[in-house]
């Protein structure tokens, strides 16, 4: 499946926070409204042009199909401080920071699909990617919500970035946990985890440092999670 960016962006670890799903599970940082008007107006108009010139290499039946995707959960992007990240133990959230862009997944017929990034730029606003498979997050997101569906607590949600895998986080108890986005294809390559439970935030640091330690590139050991494929253009 193909994956267009406009711009060059380094996303080695960031954070996603997700919009309010139950009436006990929130996001930490709410998508502001012009971020979210821009994206279901101007933004998936953008996303539609885009994945019309290859509907099949982005993953989709026709034209017809692209025409009638609708704009999903949105998520403010962070990235994962490295100098903190070498000392942290039980906490994601800890050592992230924000870059001012937000990603959406795009839906076909109810279900994820693909993903829209976009940035406020100024005063204004851009596409920055488009494309890409968003239905590991999805499937993370209801297991995530619904897990917590009936928790007593107000949650806050966040979904931490690694290279191209995600990871949603959230505080249950004091207790920091975390669900990823894993395909089955990755699922072998990521110390057995998967995306039908939650897990412990210290057990997946402990894995992305052992990782670190190997010096194990996501990119090339399958752990990818999209791109298959990556257009590049430097259109702004």
């Amino acid at each position: 499946m193909k994956y267009l960016k406009y711009f060059y962006i380094l996303l080695v670890g960031v954070t996603i926070c997700s919009a309010s799903l139950f009436s006990n599970i929130d996001a930490s940082v709410r998508v502001p409204d012009d971020i979210r008007h821009y994206a279901n107006d101007a933004g998936l108009e953008e996303f539609k042009k885009l994945i019309s010139e290859d509907p099949i290499g982005f993953g989709y039946k026709d034209i017809e199909e692209v025409g009638q995707v609708t704009l999903g959960p949105g998520f403010q992007i962070n990235w994962i401080d490295a100098d903190k990240f070498a000392n942290v133990k039980s906490s994601l959230i800890d050592v992230s920071k924000p870059t001012g862009q937000y990603e959406f997944i795009v839906l076909s017929n109810g279900e994820g699909k693909s993903f829209l990034t976009v940035e406020r730029n100024g005063g204004r606003f851009r596409v920055i990617s488009a494309g890409g498979d968003a239905s590991g997050l999805s499937k993370s997101l209801a297991k995530m919500t619904s897990s917590l569906a009936s928790a007593s607590e107000h949650i806050e949600l966040a979904l931490i970035k690694d290279g191209n895998v995600r990871y949603l986080v959230t505080n249950v108890d004091g207790k920091e946990v975390n669900i990823p986005d894993f395909t089955s294809e990755k699922m072998a390559l990521m110390s057995g985890m998967d995306q039908n439970q939650l897990w412990d935030s210290d057990k997946t640091i402990s894995y992305l440092k052992q990782a670190q330690f190997q010096n194990v590139d996501p990119n090339t050991d399958g752990t990818r999670g999209y791109p298959i494929t990556e257009k590049e253009n430097s259109h702004k």
